[in-house]
């Protein structure tokens, strides 16, 4: 009789299992005898043993479909002690619950599987872009034997999706600059624009042709600013000159300046070699301030005298050859004093050595003139001794 029964029971948790629970769900109404309920039983009785059936029988089947294996939670004594409206009840409960548990089972399942995936990809495209920039891209990547099906398979995607971005994003980027050496606004293609790498790519790329661009253009203003400072003439800024190209054409200016007053307080140096005393040049009569300059440099030269009696005593020595210190060398006013005293020396070196030798060839005759006489004179002594 038991196994009869639990057959029964069986073969109606099928049927119920089969059809559509939630269309069979109905809460009965207080005209139900099947409870075997007193008939004092209100609609609000009939309800919360419904809903007490109801929720015992989706506990059970929410833990079996978690588990995927239907009626595990069953025993024997499952079903014996209701009525076959109350199992009907029970049963319903049963199967949205192992709906239930089966789907929270199934959406577990996918999350850990799309988070395994997520970082196998995550690690594949980092490893992809190390690969790319140190040239050793894998043609074939052999899979980790430590890691799930499903990272490995995340592995490779993010792999090849690294090699694929990285050989768009060179594309890009020399795209990118081929744009900023024509334009001043940046538009960035629509094949590029989808991806963080590649957008950054074609960005950076013109952002490196803008700046060579601005580069350039500073270098040329600044030349320009320089040849201005440098005649010396009033600041005057190019109207298109803005920003930091009107920056770059004062700062020119500037050097232009200081480099004029350098070569003035030079001229003035080297002047003192050529003159004895100062004198302005014509040339910078109606620029005062270069005057000021120049006569700095005039005074500045301290080592005039020293140079000429260096060049004098060297022209004077005997045998001496001309050697202009390794200091003035390069300086085409100091050779040229050093060779007007050197010469200066020279001549009074011949005076010298004329006088030197015409006062030997004095004193020479008479000495001869006097050994002569002296042996003469000896020798008539000889004679009239003889005789």
């Amino acid at each position: 009789m038991m196994k009869k029964k639990l057959a029964v029971i069986s073969t109606a948790c099928l049927l119920i299992l089969a059809s559509d629970p939630v269309s069979s769900y109905a809460t009965p109404d207080s005209s139900s005898d099947v409870l075997d309920q007193p008939t004092s039983a209100t609609n609000e009785d009939v309800k919360a043993i419904f809903d007490s059936l109801y929720q015992e029988g989706y506990s059970l089947g929410e833990e079996d479909g978690y588990a995927e294996k239907k009626f595990d939670q069953f025993d024997q004594t499952t079903g014996l002690d209701k009525s076959s409206e109350e199992f009907t009840w029970f049963m319903m409960g049963y199967t949205v619950g192992y709906k239930k548990g089966q789907q929270q089972k199934e959406e577990e399942l996918k999350t850990e599987q799309e988070n395994e995936t997520a970082a196998g990809e995550e690690e594949g495209y980092q490893q992809g872009v190390l690969d790319y920039k140190h040239a050793t891209i894998q043609s074939e990547i052999d899979p980790f034997p430590s890691k799930s099906s499903d990272w490995n398979k995340g592995y490779v995607q993010g792999y090849k999706k690294a090699i694929s971005l990285m050989d768009l994003s060179v594309k890009a980027k020399k795209e990118g600059y081929d744009q900023g050496l024509e334009n001043d606004s940046m538009s960035v293609p629509s094949m590029y624009d989808d991806e963080d790498v590649t957008r950054q790519a074609f960005t950076e790329g013109f952002e490196t042709a803008q700046a060579e661009v601005l580069n350039q253009q500073k270098k040329q203003f600044e030349k320009q600013g320089y040849v201005q400072g440098y005649h010396d003439l009033p600041l005057e800024v190019p109207a298109e000159a803005e920003g930091e190209l009107q920056t770059a054409f004062e700062q020119g200016y500037e050097k232009g300046q200081k480099q004029k007053q350098k070569d003035i307080k030079e001229d003035g140096y080297d002047s003192a070699f050529t003159y004895q005393t100062y004198r302005a040049p014509k040339s910078l009569q109606d620029k005062p301030e270069l005057v000021k300059w120049y006569k700095v440099g005039f005074y500045s030269n301290k080592d005039v005298k020293s140079l000429q009696q260096k060049a004098y005593k060297d022209g004077w020595k005997l045998g001496k050859e001309m050697s202009v210190p390794k200091k003035y060398k390069q300086n085409k006013a100091a050779v040229a004093m050093y060779k007007k005293y050197f010469e200066q020396g020279q001549k009074k070196q011949d005076k010298t050595v004329s006088h030197i030798l015409l006062g030997s060839g004095i004193v020479l005759t008479l000495v001869a003139l006097i050994t002569l006489w002296r042996l003469r004179r000896r020798k008539n002594e000889e004679t009239t001794l003889d005789s």
